[in-house]
């Protein structure tokens, strides 16, 4: 490259540092074909096995979501029982309630 004194490059010159100097840089810092479709097949890998697993987390949530659902009904259903056959005490069902699982 021409210092500041010099004239500018010739469209030869830059013909010739672009070869020499430029392209080799560049090359350096890209990635052929091969190298980017391997990138690529990595990354869609990578995707579907987090979406994958992210389906999972989902289905277990619902999963788990439904158990605690049905777990809270029957739970309502002892209690009320409880109460109303006055096997709990007024305290007993104030501690149940305390607790705020409904």
């Amino acid at each position: 490259m021409p210092e500041e004194n010099q004239k500018p490059l010739t469209y030869s010159q830059l013909v010739e540092y672009t070869e020499k100097l430029l392209i080799p840089q560049l090359e350096e810092k890209l990635v052929n074909e091969r190298e980017f479709n391997e990138f690529k097949d990595k990354m869609y890998r990578d995707v579907d096995s987090l979406i994958t697993k992210v389906d999972k987390l989902i289905q277990e949530n619902k999963i788990r979501n439904y158990q605690e659902k049905k777990e809270k009904e029957f739970f309502a259903i002892l209690v009320k029982s409880l109460k109303e056959h006055s096997i709990l005490s007024q305290e007993e069902l104030e501690q149940i309630a305390r607790l705020e699982i409904f």
